[in-house]
């Protein structure tokens, strides 16, 4: 449905209004607030209209009007260019994320902190997934006569750790040469490169040098399927904090789907394809309100290796929120290609 320029006005009279109070909104205030030299009646009838449209919905027979997921998609898509995220703001983010520390997942964790802190909702990161990290240097320290265990530094300093069963004894100077091979061959690609070329080239070195192919294959073992990426999650407190979660159905709702980490994974993934920041919505359980969502991908050379994000009542302000994700995904791509 396209609306005309008077629905527009009156719909966004009201988001504007709700995102500010978080209740139902009447006619009367929408004419007060939009300008708009309507009837009563006429007004009425504008309301009507949109919420036949969907774009309004009435949660109790005497009450106002409250909006609908598609009533902010609306919104978000005919507002005019994004705000401009202040300096000082801007600022506190480059700042925060230098001074996070060297290993990634403090960064990563920190950024969580940084989104939750400027949105004032709660701030999500997913990591990169294991496949797209480089990989910096293996080694593999015995543990017993034909057990390994495999240690695998990532850059950004992350470490990885796996037992790896060998078919025959194997001594520390075994180890030692294993390590020293696969580092100078396979060192600064990343895990899923560096996983094709070995399995690529196993086959032949079966038919070659010995010592080479039980180096590969201890690489390979140690080179598990991806498991399931980290999420970094903070600022629930500012959720509990909303006038939407009073009610106490509406509050275990929220902790459940906090709680729930492969709903929260799966929300962030859907975004990972998309060009800068959009918003969603994700329906809650019957009578307790749907949750908003603003998410960027970040990463670098025109690949996403993670997504951000920050989730909130559906009408938390995102003429606020999406420069905050936005600036913020920018500067962390930016962190990721200069540091990592």
């Amino acid at each position: 449905m396209q609306l005309t320029p008077r629905q527009h006005t009156v719909l966004t009279t009201i988001v504007e209004a709700y995102i500010g109070t978080a209740r139902p909104v009447g006619s009367r205030a929408v004419s007060e607030a939009s300008g708009l030299s309507l009837s009563s009646a006429s007004m009425r009838t504008t309301m009507a209209e949109l919420a036949e449209a969907g774009y309004l919905e009435q949660p109790h027979t005497s009450a106002g009007r409250v909006p609908t997921p598609k009533a902010f998609a609306h919104c978000f898509t005919c507002a005019p260019a994004p705000r401009v995220l202040p300096d000082n703001e801007q600022r506190d983010i480059r700042d925060g994320l230098g001074s996070a520390g060297a290993e990634l997942t403090a960064v990563l964790r920190h950024c969580s902190r940084l989104l939750s802190a400027h949105a004032r909702q709660m701030g999500m990161v997913l990591a990169p997934g294991g496949n797209d990290v480089r990989w910096k240097s293996i080694d593999f320290v015995l543990v017993r006569q034909r057990t390994a265990m495999a240690v695998l530094v990532l850059e950004g300093g992350v470490v990885q750790n796996r037992l790896v069963e060998v078919d025959e004894a194997i001594t520390r100077d075994d180890l030692t040469a294993y390590g020293n091979y696969l580092n100078h061959h396979y060192a600064g690609q990343t895990l899923s490169q560096a996983r094709a070329r070995i399995l690529a080239e196993l086959g032949g070195a079966r038919r070659r040098l010995r010592s080479y192919t039980r180096a590969l294959t201890l690489a390979r073992d140690a080179f598990a399927a991806e498991g399931e990426r980290d999420l970094f999650c903070d600022g629930a407190l500012h959720l509990l904090g909303q006038p939407e979660f009073s009610d106490v159905q509406a509050m275990r709702e929220l902790l459940r789907m906090l709680d729930d980490k492969k709903r929260l994974l799966e929300l962030l993934e859907r975004t990972m394809e998309a060009a800068g920041p959009r918003i969603g919505f994700t329906a809650a359980e019957p009578g307790t309100g749907d949750y908003g969502l603003v998410c960027a991908p970040y990463g670098g050379s025109g690949a996403a290796r993670g997504v951000i994000g920050v989730i909130g009542p559906m009408r938390m302000d995102y003429a606020k929120v999406v420069p905050v994700v936005d600036f913020t995904a920018r500067m962390l791509t930016e962190l990721l290609e200069t540091r990592y």
